[in-house]
């Protein structure tokens, strides 16, 4: 049975409470989602939430964590993806505005601690104003960075703890970590990181493989967790959507990686809610009582399946319907108060639990951050690319 820390839990689940509250407060009337043209959410929703949150730190304040942290980095992530579709200068400019609020002259990085995987993923944003840029002070502070995983502890079979200490395997840390090296490997010219990347993703899912592509939370040496959570299996959707703009297919256990993305689109196949084309909160349960559809997840692993299709990883006569389906249902969370500003409906937004029933009664949140990063990835890669 795997084994659950209680003290693991309260650390990582007792700030949602103030955070539900807050979340709760800001919510005012609503108007329906049809008041926004079709094809328009993914830019809508970016520039509105750039609107709300101007200063990208103020991101923190709705969470008792530094600003480094992986709510912004994710938000950051989704405005790389407007950017490089649209070109639109406003999407630069707020990752930029991020980066130097922790990026000083000499390259130091502000509120960066490498103390979980989670703190890794804004390193990514450096790397991309590095890549536009080539500002030495950039560089120093990704090498920064990247020394965070020197000493970072690992378990017996070589997968990162994903906290110093939490000595388990959540999936969900192989996105905050391995995101930003593979992008690390390429853009700063050491191939041989190549191989982490690989490790992190084949041991996980090697570890937590459900049987037909999907993933369980979490693992330990006593065993794996017994849920799969849609957010959690959602970073590795969205890490495996874009690890190959980084991974050389000819890399040695490339294969591998392909063949976990390929099961991974197989399994969403098969269970998929055929009533609303979403995923739920407990992804292989869709008819259970109680069970309900959640948004982040859903919008993760549409940017998954539509980046697969894409790129020719899988048949687009077999996926591009449950895509369809999907981003039909992933609109329907979407909906604008008075001042015109997307709220996102029935986000999750939790750690490891116990149990199905435990999932499935966490409050439905509204607006997280995670939900607007997955919301806009996935209605983003079906308005703003151009299906072949």
């Amino acid at each position: 049975m795997f084994n659950f820390d209680f003290v693991t839990y309260l650390a990582y689940n007792l700030d949602l409470r103030i955070m539900k509250k807050l979340f709760l407060a800001l919510i005012v009337s609503f108007m329906p989602f049809a008041a926004i043209a079709q094809n328009h959410f993914a830019e809508r929703t970016g520039k509105g939430f750039i609107d709300r949150y101007s200063d990208p730190d103020d991101i923190h304040l709705l969470y008792n964590e530094n600003s480094f942290s992986w709510q912004s980095g994710y938000v950051m992530f989704a405005m790389e993806y407007l950017w490089k579709q649209t070109g639109d200068p406003v999407y630069f400019n707020y990752i930029r505005k991020y980066v130097d609020q922790h990026v000083d002259k000499d390259g130091n990085v502000h509120e960066f601690e490498a103390v979980d995987l989670d703190n890794f993923v804004s390193g990514y944003a450096i790397l991309f104003m590095y890549e536009q840029t080539g500002e030495e002070r950039y560089a120093k502070a990704i090498e920064k960075i990247r020394r965070g995983f020197d000493d970072y502890p690992r378990l017996d079979n070589g997968m990162f703890y994903h906290a110093r200490s939490i000595p388990q395997t959540w999936v969900d840390g192989v996105f905050m970590g391995q995101i930003f090296t593979a992008r690390y490997a390429r853009t700063m010219k050491h191939p041989e990181d190549f191989s982490e990347v690989v490790r992190q993703i084949t041991g996980s899912a090697a570890l937590c493989d459900d049987g037909n592509g999907l993933l369980y939370h979490a693992w330990d040496p006593s065993g794996k967790s017994s849920n799969i959570w849609s957010e959690g299996m959602g970073w590795v959707a969205v890490l495996l959507a874009d690890v190959f703009d980084y991974l050389p297919m000819d890399y040695p256990g490339a294969d591998k990686v392909m063949d976990i993305l390929r099961r991974m689109c197989s399994g969403l196949k098969g269970c998929q809610d055929q009533k609303t084309g979403m995923w739920c909160q407990v992804v292989d349960r869709p008819s259970a009582p109680g069970n309900w559809n959640e948004t982040s997840g859903t919008g993760m692993f549409i940017y998954l399946l539509q980046s697969a299709i894409n790129r020719g990883f899988i048949p687009k006569e077999e996926y591009q319907p449950v895509v369809d389906r999907a981003y039909a249902g992933i609109i329907r969370k979407a909906v604008v108060n008075a001042d015109g500003f997307i709220n996102l409906l029935d986000c999750s937004s939790i750690g490891l639990m116990r149990s199905f029933e435990e999932y499935i009664s966490q409050p439905r949140e509204i607006s997280t951050f995670a939900a607007y990063g997955s919301f806009i990835l996935g209605t983003g890669i079906v308005e703003l690319v151009p299906a072949e």
